[in-house]
Formats: structure tokens, C-alpha cells, sequence
């Protein structure tokens, strides 16, 4: 009797996860018995007996360890270095079993290993460990050390909880351990309620003494042991003062000056003229037609548009004309009749625009842009070119780099960088060379040093340094002089840093600085224009 055939069915594929594990569980007895290992593994004073097959198709770093033609390839015993006998015990049985303790006593000796090791198995295990125990005290300890490994999904997932409970993570001392960098990165996020509020917080104590009128008592304050621990805060938030909306007078004196004082070059004396409309810092003063025009700047985070115009006659401030965008830590500079308004901080970011003022029309028109945005830099007009010169970038970061500006062709070219980073510097044009005067870096804080571009020798040069270290120094020439005034010094350990009232003049003949009288009040970051 014939058989009836079945139909035939195509073969189809079975897995069985049992077989894997009980492999794994037989290499791991092999490797318990020392059976057919053939590397020893030197750690520390610890010898670990393995199977090159085993580490090699675990980890890559295994892998051209003992595959990649190094000389450890034909070693019996090769060392390991860099790693603790306990933590690679752990990473070997892992590796054999699938199975690693992680707690808070060893995830961080175990995620570095892990790394270097190149088990990303582990390294994803630690992880996800570490995203089940954050909290508002210690993210941002996470967040550093995240970048430190160069773990980026750890580093992303702390850098979007601290933007979500950035009121809570503030006020926490590992916020007062942030870089600079770090900080920048992190408040360019940061909702603006929540950065007011969190400035506010961490400032109170500063703010609330700097309004007494006797300096001492900020000096005294920030020797206590409450003060203390903020400074180093306080040095890079004053730093980044662009992104706190918080400039650098407020440090030492929490008003914003409206007063206006006049140098008699012949007789040496300060007299107090007038007071503008709205007081303010961080504004830019031009002279056009006989007239002052006060520009721009910045009182109590808000920012002004508004313009200014004095008329020495009457003796008069009158307003004209607002910008297009309000703006501080701006550039003005009078050229062809004309006043330019360039870059500065503009509402919440730092602005690359140019604007222009026509006095005839009273009106402001948008002319172009600057191929780097910056503020707090110092500018001057030469010969009919507007030069750039340093300030901060949108990084944060005090720049070098000089550029000119041809508001006729609106075209834009470079000189030399200068020899120092500098942001709230002065800069004036005297004898057809470029003075680059005081200033402020991270590294340095305020600055005594001046350079100058010598446009026959195509470089920058240092020259005698100031008396006084200044930052939002004011400088001018003046019949064949450079007059500095005013500033803010370096502080001693991080103490509020302080204005000054004093005056220097640089002969550029003698390269020398004289002291001369001082001003009738302390300011920095003020306006200053020759009339």
C-alpha cells in the first residue's frame, strides 16, 4: 500500500536562550577550574586566569589586545593597568555571566573600568543606575562627571533634569562648583523666570550689601563664612555677565548712574554738568554736530533703546529717536556724520546687528551685520573704518580678534589679533595707531596692561602699563593724549570688585602714566566722547 506524503513545509529557524546561558555557565566553571585557559591577566598584585577567545569576542578592547598584533598578543601573562583588582573581578564575572552588582559604592569605579574596558554593556548598566538615583542635590555632580567619561547619554539626560528643576538645583553648594563653561551651557536654557529667580536667590547677600554706602561693609561681609563658598559663583557668573543680564558695576555698587561730569584739559578739574533722562550703564556716547548723544545700556536687567541727545548750549538732554533693538555692552562710534550702534547684548542674546543714526532725519535704520557677535568690546573710528576690537563672544569667552568695518561698502575685514583677551576694554585712535587699554579675562581679572597696533608695523605691541588694573574702563585722546578713567579693579579673593574714581594720562612720547584728578563719583562702564 502506497504512503501518502505530507505536505512539505520550508524549514523554519529556533532559537533557544537556554543553550547560550548554559554555555556561558560551562566557560565560567572552565575558567573556575583553570581549564584550557591560556592568558593570565595581571592586575595590581592579582593574577586572573581567562580564555582569550571569551574576552576577546566580549569587548573590543579584548579584542585588539589579543588579536591586534601587539605584543601582549603572544604573552602568557600580560598586565592591566589602570583599574582595581576588586572592580575588574566584577567586569570578569560579568563577562562570564551576564551579571554585575551595581550600587552607590562602586558605580563609579565600575562605570570608568567599564569604559576603558569598552564593556558598554556595563557602561549602559551604570547608567541607568545612576538616572534612578538623581535629585536636585546631586545632578549637577552627575552632570560634570558625565562629561568627564564622556558619557553623552548620561550627560544629556542631567543637563535636562537641572533645566527642569533648575530653582531647586541652585540653591545646592555643587552649583557653586560649576565651570564656567558649564555654566554658560546651562543657563543658555534656562527659562528667563527661572534665571531671575535663581540669580536673585543666589545673589541676595551681595545685592542687599552692596546698596550700603560704605564699601567697607561689602569687604567685611564676604570675609564671613556665609559669603564664603559663593565667591567662586560670583567670579563666573561675573564672567558671564551678558547671560545673567547682570553687569559687572553691580558688583560694588548696585545703582546705575544718570549723572554726567566734564574735564577741563587745561584748568584739571571735574565739574558736574547734568544728569541724563534714565540712568544707566553698559551705554554708548558718540558726538555729532556739536551734540553728545547717550545711547543705548542697561538699569535692573532692563535694557534701553532710547537715545539721548545734550545739547552743551542750553544744557539740555533731550530724547530722540529709539533704536531698533535695545541694547547694552554696545559699540557707537560717530563716522561720516552718522552714528553706528553695533552688536552689544540685544533683549536675550548677544546681536551681530548694525544700526545707524541719521541726526538730520532722527532716525535709526538697520545697515548690516558683524561677522562675530560680541559685546562689551571697545570700538573706535579711523579715517572714515569703525574698528572692533576684543569684548566676549557668544561662548562667553573674551576675544582677541579685531575687525573693520567700511560703512561705505558695508564691507568687513580683520587686523592681527591682539596679544590678551579682553572684554570691557577701551580703545581709542591716537597718532594713526589703535590703543587697546586695561580690560578684563577670566584668567587675569582686571587688567593694567595697553597694546597698541601700529598700522605701519602691521602688529600689536605692549606698551607701559596703567598704574591701576581696569574693567568698563573709559578712555579717550585728547590733544595728543590717552585719558583712563574710572573701572573697576581686581578683587582681592573674590571680593565684590570696586569702582574707581581715578584718572590716568598716557604720553605716548614718554610711554608713561600719570595720575591726575580724580572724578567727582566712581563709575565703570560709562560713555565717554571729546566735545
Amino acid at each position: 500500500m502506497a504512503c501518502v506524503a505530507c505536505p512539505r513545509v520550508s524549514d523554519s529557524p529556533f532559537s533557544s536562550d537556554k543553550h547560550a546561558r548554559l554555555i556561558l555557565a560551562q566557560m565560567n566553571k572552565m575558567r573556575g577550574g583553570h581549564n584550557f585557559c591560556d592568558v593570565q591577566l595581571q592586575v595590581g598584585e592579582e593574577g586572573f586566569k581567562v580564555h582569550r577567545l571569551v574576552l576577546a569576542a566580549s569587548s573590543p578592547y579584548f579584542a585588539a589586545l589579543f588579536t591586534g598584533g601587539m605584543k601582549e598578543s603572544s604573552k602568557d601573562v600580560v598586565r592591566i593597568l589602570g583599574v582595581e583588582a576588586g572592580i575588574f573581578q566584577m567586569l570578569l564575572d560579568f563577562i562570564y555571566t551576564g551579571v554585575v552588582n551595581v550600587g552607590e559604592s562602586n558605580v563609579q569605579e565600575l562605570i570608568v573600568a567599564a569604559d576603558m574596558l569598552q564593556l558598554t554593556e556595563v557602561v549602559d548598566l551604570c547608567c541607568e543606575f545612576l538616572k534612578g538615583q538623581i535629585d536636585p542635590l546631586n545632578c549637577i555632580g552627575l552632570f560634570q562627571f558625565s562629561e568627564q567619561i564622556a558619557c553623552h547619554d548620561l550627560q544629556e539626560f542631567t543637563e535636562n533634569y537641572i533645566h527642569a528643576h533648575f530653582l531647586e538645583v541652585q540653591s545646592g553648594e555643587e552649583f557653586l562648583a560649576l565651570t564656567k563653561e558649564q555654566l554658560i551651557k546651562i543657563l543658555r536654557r534656562v527659562s528667563d523666570f527661572s534665571l531671575r529667580v535663581a540669580l536673585q536667590t543666589l545673589l541676595k547677600e551681595y545685592c542687599e550689601v552692596c546698596k550700603s554706602p560704605k564699601e567697607n561693609k561689602v569687604s567685611n561681609f564676604l570675609q564671613t563664612s556665609k559669603a564664603r563658598p559663593r565667591r567662586k559663583a560670583r567670579k563666573y557668573l561675573y564672567a558671564v555677565g551678558g547671560y545673567t543680564r547682570l553687569q559687572g558695576g553691580r558688583w560694588s555698587d548696585s545703582r546705575a548712574l544718570s549723572c554726567v561730569e566734564r574735564f577741563d584739559t587745561f584748568s584739571h578739574y571735574w565739574t558736574t554738568v547734568s544728569s541724563l533722562h534714565q540712568a544707566r550703564s553698559g551705554l554708548g556716547v558718540a558726538v555729532v554736530g556739536g551734540m553728545v548723544y547717550a545711547i543705548g545700556g542697561e538699569k535692573d536687567s532692563m535694557i534701553f533703546d532710547c537715545t539721548e541727545c545734550y545739547d552743551p548750549i542750553i544744557k539740555q538732554w533731550t530724547t530722540v529717536a529709539s533704536m531698533n533693538h535695545p541694547r547694552c555692552g554696545l559699540g557707537v562710534c560717530a563716522c561720516y556724520g552718522a552714528i553706528y550702534a553695533l552688536g552689544g547684548w540685544v533683549g536675550a542674546e548677544i546681536g551681530n546687528t548694525i544700526e545707524r543714526f541719521d541726526p538730520e532725519l532722527n532716525s535709526w535704520e538697520l545697515v548690516g551685520s558683524m561677522v562675530v557677535p560680541r559685546y562689551y568690546f571697545g570700538c573706535c573710528e579711523m579715517q572714515g573704518l569703525i574698528y572692533i576690537v576684543g569684548g566676549i563672544s557668544n561662548e562667553g569667552i573674551e576675544l582677541r580678534s579685531v575687525e573693520v568695518y567700511d560703512p561705505i561698502s558695508k564691507r568687513w575685514s580683520t587686523l592681527p589679533p591682539m596679544g590678551t583677551r579682553r572684554a570691557y576694554l577701551g580703545v581709542a585712535a591716537l597718532n594713526d595707531c589703535i590703543y587697546s587699554v586695561g580690560g578684563w579675562n577670566e584668567t587675569q581679572d582686571a587688567l593694567p596692561t595697553v597694546e597698541r597696533y601700529s598700522f605701519e608695523e602691521e602688529k600689536w605691541v605692549e606698551v607701559a602699563p596703567m598704574k591701576v588694573p581696569r574693567a568698563g574702563v573709559c578712555v579717550v585722546a585728547v590733544n595728543g593724549l590717552l585719558y583712563a578713567s574710572g573701572g573697576r579693579a581686581s578683587s582681592h579673593d573674590f571680593a565684590a570688585p570696586v569702582t574707581s574714581d581715578s584718572v590716568e594720562v598716557y604720553n605716548p612720547h614718554m610711554d608713561t602714566w600719570t595720575e591726575i584728578a580724580n572724578m567727582i563719583t566712581s563709575r565703570c562702564e560709562g560713555g565717554v566722547a571729546v566735545l
